[in-house]
């Protein structure tokens, strides 16, 4: 507990900071470019750095008259200290060129309390409410990692410095295989679209219900497991861990689930399924099925397992978003999903690797013909921001209720679309979905459309 614990703060640097304000405008634009008015401890020196910081933003010179008028006109003048106080600022005024290392002293010590006060904050919580300690931890992780970013302050790049970079990159891409910078998918097409699944982004798979959105990411996760580029973490919030074993067993060895089902499988096929259960328990899969989970339980999990495997995690899927639990302040569903979706992007750039959504498609794209569009997504507007990439599965041919001659025997005819991309091209790609065995693969037959 802090009670009755002095704050870290000091009096004598925040003064000499707001003097060397009033008295350099060359100093004035560094401060700004470092503090807020959150950083200063004493409420009269917040509500004046403020006053200079908006006298500065309408162009105007910052001193002692400026301010006082500013103060005055916002009626905070006598909160401030009043008149005397702002004049009197100048009374042990500072050597200018200390006046930056007086900045640091009062950033540094803003940050102190800022992380005292998440300290008291997470000890609340735990004496005074039924908290989940996974996560409580995972969220008291997240605002310091939080501090720690708001205070690393990123200067100008000389282009001098990024040109050998970026030929390294050139040079990278030149060597690629098939021109994939990122994870391969595992669908060539898809790869050469996209280059792969590269980190720090969030990719949305969506599609009405049973057109193979969750087949499709296991054969992805399938894939990029064989890699060895790390882990692949499925969170299922709507099948068990067991299904999806059993669809991945059954992909592998191109074994239909149906005839295990009814019993007229043939003897022969079971020794195909022996093999691939056995080459699929080498693959680093992680698959966790627990219902209604949520992102600060998915990110708590994650970057444990990120430290337990000794290659790290390569890529985690989420199916799906909209079944993923809220936090406890947040009742208003399109605002959990937002919240969820706004996290699961945060975790690709914490762990700078691809996190794969699958989402749901709102109501109204089953009532209309064509491929989904954008606007389709169910709470579509925080998932369309958040998404650096999105991905529309749609079978056409079930759309014009037209039995399309390959859909026999559980082969569909599914186009791909890739609505959005922020790195590169949008585009459609035409793939077979074998549904017996869960297994897409590229459509060789046809150069142009449906």
């Amino acid at each position: 507990m802090t009670e009755g614990r002095k704050q870290p703060w000091s009096a004598e640097a925040e003064k000499a900071v707001l003097a060397g304000v009033l008295f350099s405008p060359e100093i004035a634009i560094e401060v700004f470019a470092s503090l807020s008015e959150n950083d200063f401890y004493d409420s009269r020196h917040r509500r004046i750095f403020l006053a200079a910081r908006t006298i500065d933003s309408k162009g105007e010179p910052i001193d002692y008259v400026t301010i006082s008028n500013e103060l005055e006109r916002i009626g905070e003048l006598e909160a401030a200290g009043g008149l005397e106080y702002v004049t009197a600022l100048d009374d042990d005024l500072p050597f200018l060129s200390n006046v930056l290392s007086y900045s640091r002293i009062v950033k540094d010590t803003s940050l102190l309390r800022q992380f005292l006060s998440i300290a008291s904050q997470g000890m609340n919580r735990v004496f005074s409410t039924s908290v989940n300690a996974n996560e409580l931890l995972d969220e008291v992780s997240q605002k310091i990692f939080d501090i720690g970013t708001s205070s690393s302050q990123k200067d100008f790049f000389r282009v001098s410095e990024l040109t050998t970079e970026a030929i390294h990159e050139f040079r990278t891409m030149r060597d690629a295989k098939d021109g994939v910078t990122g994870l391969s998918t595992g669908l060539e097409p898809l790869d050469r679209l996209t280059t792969g699944f590269h980190a720090g982004e969030m990719n949305v798979i969506a599609a009405r219900p049973g057109v193979g959105k969750t087949s499709l990411a296991l054969n992805m996760a399938r894939h990029i497991a064989t890699q060895g580029k790390g882990s692949v973490v499925f969170f299922s919030l709507e099948m068990t861990a067991r299904d999806l074993a059993k669809r991945l067993i059954s992909s592998m060895a191109g074994v239909g689930i149906q005839p295990i089902i009814d019993g007229t499988l043939a003897p022969h096929f079971y020794a195909d399924l022996d093999r691939a259960a056995a080459d699929l328990s080498d693959l680093p899969i992680f698959i966790d099925d627990s219902a209604s989970i949520s992102s600060a339980e998915i990110r708590a999990k994650t970057r444990r397992l990120a430290q337990r495997e000794k290659d790290g995690i390569a890529t985690v899927f989420v199916d799906y978003l909209q079944l993923m639990q809220g936090a406890d302040d947040v009742e208003n569903h399109q605002l959990r999903v937002a919240k969820n979706s706004s996290d699961l992007k945060g975790l690709a750039k914490d762990l700078k690797i691809p996190v794969m959504v699958l989402s749901q498609l709102s109501r109204g794209a089953a009532k209309r013909e064509g491929p989904p569009r954008l606007s389709d997504l169910r709470d579509s507007g925080a998932i369309e921001q958040d998404a650096d990439m999105v991905i529309f599965l749609h079978d056409e041919n079930a759309d014009s209720g037209k039995e399309d001659d390959r859909a026999q025997g559980g082969l569909r005819r599914i186009l791909l679309r890739i609505a959005k991309q922020r790195k590169g091209q949008r585009g459609d790609i035409r793939l077979i979905f074998n549904a017996s065995t869960t297994t897409f693969y590229p459509d060789e037959t046809q150069d142009d459309g449906f």
